[in-house]
């Protein structure tokens, strides 16, 4: 009898696969895009001839679109093929960087910037990879994520730096034809991702048999033993588990939000040029390459809640250092290991909401939880940007940041384990008590 691929002896797990093909894709959507656009900022504010807060307003904007857009991408990912939203988003993602650069007035930038190019990168990238890596793994599914969202900050780390060089060489409108041009490259790539191991013959983890035997965690939240404990997306929204994790990824991603788009501007504050600006920006990514995946690893072998309720509270204490610190450079290097810290928990936390919640409704249940973050964090760019248009200093923002990830960190604290909703735990007695 021929042997499954999960058996076979030597032969390396396709979700790993999965796992490099979504790290790719990550840094091409860091370097280009989360990362890339704070290189955007002062060229388009210069040219268009704009305040600070009116050029934050399309990376605010395109949050309210993610917020709106989550659930139903969410949907139509565990709904349908998870490589329909993969070539869609790509294609789109990737015209509408090459449509930027042709727009020569603020409100066709507004309209390009919140349409094809924002609903692309949500559509296509993290939220549809980060669904199947949740479907392909279960004990190394912290791991798995926190490889594949390193991706972000190789981007930042690699590709950051040539967005950098073709935006002060070439103009921000020639690099935005450039990385739409990179972005359709991927196409090929995301052709090769499944969405489930079982839909090739394998089981998560590549294990061996179908036993679905409880692992280890060290605290907190446990997870769950079989896909019988699975939660439909209504049941995850009644219990208070669910409203706490979104409550946590809000507060989590509004000092992300708002310092990301101000990163440069912020150095220069400092009193640094932008080519160490950049440089800085490309530090903080790099020092996440390693801290991501670290965080992984340590959340499936420990609790984790306590990982990722420190990992905000270090990004913190980053920015404390940023608000108060002189601008030397061990101050900005301490900044960017600590900030650092704040974003590699996200691989942790999304892990956590697979642990609890299960694979057949993760991408829906996902798309929840970043509506609601991406409503909390829709103001921070603005904000930010208000703040130093009206002090010439970003030191208020920074405190208020600071503030948001010391709440994240208690409300991911004191998050309980689900409790199943009553009709659900007695169909699965029911099950147990016939076999």
């Amino acid at each position: 009898m021929r042997r499954s691929l999960s058996q076979s002896p030597g032969r390396v797990f396709y979700g790993w696969w999965i796992v490099t093909i979504g790290c790719v894709q990550d840094a091409v959507k860091g370097g280009l895009f989360n990362t890339g656009f704070t290189l955007y900022f002062l060229p388009v504010l210069t040219e268009l001839n704009l305040s600070r807060a009116a050029t934050s307003l399309p990376f605010s904007l395109s949050r309210l679109e993610a917020a709106l857009g989550a659930p139903l991408v969410g949907y139509l990912i565990d709904r349908f093929d998870v490589r329909v939203m993969l070539v869609v988003g790509t294609v789109l993602a990737g015209l509408g960087l090459i449509l930027l650069s042709l727009t020569h007035s603020y409100l066709l930038f507004l309209l390009v910037f919140i349409g094809p190019l924002s609903f692309g990168f949500q559509a296509g990238f993290n939220q549809a990879t980060l669904a199947a890596v949740n479907s392909w793994f279960r004990r190394k599914r912290g791991l798995a994520m926190a490889v594949v969202q390193t991706g972000q900050a190789i981007g930042g780390g690699v590709i950051f730096p040539l967005v950098a060089l073709a935006v002060l060489n070439l103009g921000w409108r020639m690099a935005a034809v450039l990385s739409g041009l990179v972005v359709l490259m991927l196409l090929p790539l995301v052709l090769l991702i499944r969405g489930s191991p079982e839909s090739m013959g394998l089981l998560p983890d590549g294990e061996r048999s179908s036993g679905a035997e409880p692992y280890p965690t060290a605290h907190g939240l446990t997870p769950a033993r079989s896909d019988a404990r699975e939660f439909t997306t209504r049941e995850a929204l009644r219990t208070p588990t669910f409203w706490l994790l979104a409550a946590f990824h809000g507060l989590r991603n509004v000092p992300y939000a708002g310092v990301t788009v101000h990163l440069v501007p912020l150095l220069i504050w400092k009193g640094l040029d932008e080519p160490a600006a950049a440089f800085y920006v490309g530090l903080t990514a790099l020092a996440t390459v390693v801290i991501r995946p670290f965080t992984g690893w340590l959340g499936d072998r420990q609790s984790k809640q306590t990982i990722g309720a420190v990992g905000v509270l270090l990004g913190a204490a980053g920015l404390v250092v940023l608000a108060y610190g002189d601008g030397a450079w061990w101050a900005l290097v301490l900044f960017a290991v600590l900030f650092s810290f704040g974003d590699g928990v996200n691989s942790v936390t999304w892990a956590l909401v697979g642990d609890v919640f299960g694979r057949a409704h993760f991408a829906t249940i996902r798309g929840w939880i970043s509506m609601f973050q991406s409503f909390a964090s829709m103001p921070a760019a603005v904000y930010t940007g208000w703040v130093y248009d009206r002090t010439q200093s970003y030191t208020q923002a920074l405190i208020v940041f600071v503030i948001c990830y010391g709440a994240a960190a208690l409300v991911l604290w004191l998050i309980p384990h689900p409790t199943r909703p009553a009709p659900l735990e007695v169909a699965a007695s029911r099950a147990l008590s016939a076999s």
